[in-house]
C-alpha cells in the first residue's frame, strides 16, 4: 500500500473554525455548498457588509465551481413596530432594531443556537493523502430525516422581544441545487436578550419585518469596467408580484432579482453580461490568458417569495406580501448608524418600511422596458447605486403569536459553454450589438444578439423559481438522488492517477460516473469512467480510451453516483431521467499529477530532507505538511523498511503506486511519532528482489 501522511478533516477544519471564532467572535457562520450555489450565513439572522471578510463581493457564489462568483455585498433584517415598552420601562413609538447592512446587530440582536444539519455525514475527499476542500464544512448534527440534503438552524432573540428562528435548506439534487429556501420564524416571546431577560407581556401593533438586498454581479469582473461595479453601482433592479405594469393579479412570482446593468462610464462597448474582452489582473481575479472575451457576468440573482403569514392568527398565504417593494440608494443615510435608542431615526427608518411600493428601479432606469438596450445608468446619479427592500405587515402580534415568511434565493443564467462561446464570438465581431450569434440549445441552432442572449438567463432564474415554488408545494418531497460515495481518494502515480471510492448507502444505483478536468479546478470536465455499482477503484492511464493524463499537468476529479432512471417521479419539476450525487461532495480542489518515473537503478535512491531537523524554517522543509521526508528514485514497486541503529524494526510498508517518490511521515508502525536518532532504511525492488540501504539522521 501506499503511505501517506493523512490529516483528519475535522483537524484541520479546527484550525479555520478556531480563528475564524476569535476574528469574529461576534457571532457564528456556517457555508451551504452541497450544491451549485454556495453561500455563507450569520448567526446573527443576516450577513452585513464586510461580515466575513472585508470585501463588498464575498458570497452568493454561482456556479461555485468557478472562481470569483460572488454577487452578494450585504443583506439586512429590520423589525419594527408602533410601539414597545422594553425591560426597563422606557417606553419607544415606533422601535426598529436592525441587523445589516452595515450594522453588526449588537445589542439588537442576541443569538441563543446555532447548527448547521446534514442528512448524512460530509464525504472525505482526499488528494494525495491531504483533505482537499473549498469552504470548510462544519456539519453539527446528522439527521436522516431532515426535508432537505442541508439545513441551518438558528434562533435569535431581539431587544423588541421578537425571537426569530431561520431555517436555511439547501437541496443538492441536481435539477434544485440553484436556489436556498430562507424560512423565518417570528415569535412574541418578549425575550430581549439571549440571558433569558424578559419585558413585561405587551402587544405588538404594526409590526413590519423589512429586508434588503445588495447585489454587485460578479466579483470576476469587478476591475474590468470599473470598481465602483463591486458595490452595486451598475446592478438592475427588477421585480414582479408588484401589480405594476399590467402584472396579472395572479402572478406566479412575487420576486425581486438583479443583474450587471450595462455602466455608462465604461464607453468601450456595451458591458451587460460582462465581457471580458481585455482582462484586468487587478487582486487575480483574472489572469492575462483570459482573453477570450468570455460573458464573466451572465449571472441573474434573485428570490422568490414562497410563503408570507396573511396574520398572527391566519397562517394562510397572503398574496399581496411583501406589502411594499422598493429600491434604495445602497449609500443613504438610513443605512448608517442605525440606533435602536433613537427615536428620531427610528420614525424615519419605520416611514420608510412601511411605505408603498416604488417605480421598479428597472423602469426607472429604463422607462420604456427595453432592459436588452439599456445604456443609462442604473446608479441615477448616486454614487453607491441601488438595493432591493421588500417589508412584510402590518401584522399584531399578541404574546405568543407567531408570524412565517419562507422565501428562495436562486441564481441562473447561461451555461458557462455558452457564456465562452457567446463572448468569444461577441469579440471576434468587433463588440458590434447587433451581431447574431449562433449557438446550440437543446439541439437546435438559434441566433441572437449578445445581449438577447444574456437575457436568456432571466427565463432561466424564472425556472428556478417555478422549482423552489414547486418544492415548496410539495412538502420538500423531491425524487431523491443518490447519495455520494463516502469517501473518494485521488493519489498521484508515476504511471498513472490512481482513484479509490468507498459506497455504504442502500440507495438503488446503476453504477459511478468519474469526471476529470486539466489545469485548474474550474475549468471543463470530461467523463473518463464509468463504474459498475460493485466497482471501488480506476487508474487514470494511459490505457483509458479517453486518453490519459500527460506527466507536468494538473489535473482535478469529481465523482457521482447514478440512480436509476425509475426512481425520479418527477415531482416538483423534476425533468426525467437518472440522478446523480451532486458533484460537489466530491470535488476536488488540489491537484493530482503524474509523479517523476520510477527509478533505474538502487543507486539513485535519495532522502530528503536528510538529516531532518524540525526546528529548521518551514520555508526549507520538503512541505507543509508537517514531518514528512521524501524517497527519491525508488523502484515503482518498493517494499520499505527503518530500523533504529541497533536494528529494531520500526515501519514497514509497500510503495504501489509506479512513480520514483516515496514519503514516509516519521512514525512507527504503531504511528508514534520516531524519536531523534539515526536510522537504516532498507529499500527493496519488489518486483526483482534487489536491496540497498541508507542511512538517515532525525533531529526533532
Amino acid at each position: 500500500m501506499k503511505k501517506y501522511l493523512h490529516y483528519t478533516t475535522t483537524a484541520l477544519l479546527f484550525v479555520v473554525f478556531a480563528f475564524a471564532e476569535q476574528a469574529y467572535a461576534q457571532d457564528e457562520t456556517r457555508w451551504l455548498n452541497a450544491g451549485s450555489l454556495h453561500n455563507w450565513y450569520s448567526s446573527m439572522g443576516a450577513e452585513v457588509e464586510h461580515g466575513l471578510i472585508t470585501e463588498q463581493q464575498y458570497g452568493r457564489r454561482w456556479p461555485a465551481i468557478f472562481e470569483f462568483q460572488d454577487a452578494q455585498a450585504a443583506r439586512s433584517l429590520w423589525i419594527g413596530a408602533e410601539g414597545f415598552t422594553d425591560e426597563s420601562g422606557e417606553s419607544f413609538s415606533p422601535k426598529v432594531v436592525h441587523v445589516g447592512p452595515r450594522v453588526s446587530g449588537e445589542q439588537s440582536f442576541f443569538p441563543v443556537d446555532f447548527e448547521l444539519k446534514s442528512r448524512f455525514d460530509e464525504p472525505s475527499v482526499f488528494v494525495d493523502g491531504v483533505p482537499t476542500f473549498n469552504e470548510p464544512v462544519q456539519i453539527d448534527e446528522v439527521d436522516e430525516n431532515l426535508t432537505a440534503d442541508r439545513e441551518i438552524h438558528s434562533t435569535v432573540n431581539t431587544a423588541m422581544g421578537v425571537t426569530m428562528n431561520r431555517t436555511i435548506r439547501q437541496f443538492s439534487q441536481e435539477h434544485h441545487d440553484n436556489y436556498h429556501v430562507i424560512e423565518y420564524e417570528f415569535i412574541n416571546t418578549g425575550e430581549v436578550d439571549n440571558e433569558g431577560t424578559e419585558a413585561d407581556p405587551q402587544t405588538l401593533e404594526d409590526v413590519w419585518f423589512f429586508y434588503q438586498n445588495r447585489l454587485a454581479i460578479v466579483r470576476q469582473t469587478r476591475y474590468v469596467f470599473g470598481n465602483e461595479t463591486g458595490w452595486g453601482y451598475n446592478t438592475m433592479i427588477h421585480r414582479r408580484g408588484d401589480g405594476m405594469h399590467g402584472d396579472d393579479p395572479g402572478d406566479p412570482f412575487r420576486a425581486q432579482y438583479a443583474w450587471h446593468g450595462n455602466h455608462e462610464d465604461f464607453d468601450d462597448f456595451n458591458n451587460i453580461g460582462g465581457p471580458i474582452v481585455e482582462p484586468n489582473t487587478a487582486r487575480s481575479y483574472l489572469t492575462e490568458a483570459d482573453s477570450t472575451g468570455r460573458l464573466g457576468a451572465y449571472q441573474f440573482v434573485g428570490h422568490v417569495v414562497l410563503h408570507a403569514d396573511a396574520a398572527a392568527d391566519d397562517p394562510s398565504d397572503d398574496p399581496g406580501q411583501p406589502a411594499t417593494m422598493r429600491h434604495l440608494h445602497s449609500d443613504d443615510d438610513l443605512n448608517f448608524n442605525n440606533d435602536r435608542f433613537s427615536e428620531t431615526s427610528m420614525q424615519e427608518e419605520y416611514d420608510f418600511m412601511q411605505s408603498e411600493h416604488s417605480e421598479r428601479h428597472a423602469r426607472v432606469v429604463e422607462p420604456s422596458g427595453n432592459f436588452i438596450d439599456q445604456t443609462d445608468s442604473p446608479a441615477l446619479g448616486t454614487a453607491g447605486g441601488y438595493s432591493m427592500t421588500e417589508g412584510y405587515g402590518p401584522y399584531t402580534m399578541e404574546p405568543g403569536d407567531t408570524v412565517r415568511i419562507i422565501i428562495a434565493d436562486a441564481t441562473s443564467g447561461l451555461s458557462r459553454e455558452a457564456a465562452e462561446h457567446i463572448g468569444q464570438q461577441y469579440k471576434w465581431n468587433d463588440t458590434d450589438d447587433d451581431h447574431e450569434i449562433e449557438f446550440e440549445v437543446h439541439g437546435e441552432e438559434e441566433s441572437m444578439t449578445k445581449n438577447e442572449w444574456v437575457f436568456t438567463g432571466q427565463d432561466s432564474l424564472y425556472q428556478s423559481f417555478e422549482r423552489a415554488l414547486a418544492n415548496y408545494d410539495s412538502d420538500f418531497e423531491l425524487p431523491r438522488e443518490p447519495q455520494p460515495p463516502d469517501q473518494f481518494e485521488v493519489d498521484s502515480g508515476g504511471d498513472g492517477i490512481f482513484i479509490n471510492w468507498s459506497y455504504s448507502a442502500d440507495d438503488n444505483i446503476s453504477g459511478f460516473e468519474i469526471y476529470r478536468a486539466e489545469g485548474r479546478a474550474d475549468s471543463t470536465y470530461t467523463l473518463v469512467h464509468e463504474a459498475s455499482p460493485s466497482e471501488t477503484e480506476f487508474v487514470d492511464d494511459d490505457t483509458n480510451p479517453e486518453g490519459g493524463p500527460t506527466r507536468g499537468r494538473d489535473y482535478y476529479y469529481y465523482i457521482s453516483a447514478v440512480g436509476e432512471p425509475g426512481d425520479n417521479d418527477g415531482a416538483a419539476n423534476t425533468p426525467d431521467g437518472a440522478l446523480r450525487s451532486n458533484r460537489y461532495y466530491t470535488q476536488t480542489y488540489d491537484p493530482a499529477r503524474l509523479q517523476r518515473p520510477a527509478g533505474t537503478t538502487m543507486d539513485e535512491i535519495a532522502i530528503a530532507p536528510n538529516p531532518y531537523n524540525r526546528s529548521i524554517s518551514s520555508d526549507l522543509r520538503l512541505d507543509d505538511r508537517g514531518d514528512r521526508v521524501a524517497f527519491y528514485d525508488v523502484p515503482g514497486q518498493a517494499r520499505i523498511r527503518i530500523y533504529t541503529e541497533v536494528g529494531e524494526l520500526v515501519d514497514d510498508f509497500e510503495h504501489t503506486d509506479g512513480s520514483g517518490d516515496a514519503f514516509w511521515d516519521l512514525t512507527t508502525s504503531d504511528n508514534q511519532k520516531i524519536s531523534s536518532g539515526v536510522y537504516i532504511i532498507v529499500f527493496e525492488d519488489m518486483e526483482t528482489g534487489e536491496r540497498t540501504t541508507r542511512k538517515f539522521v532525525a533531529i526533532l
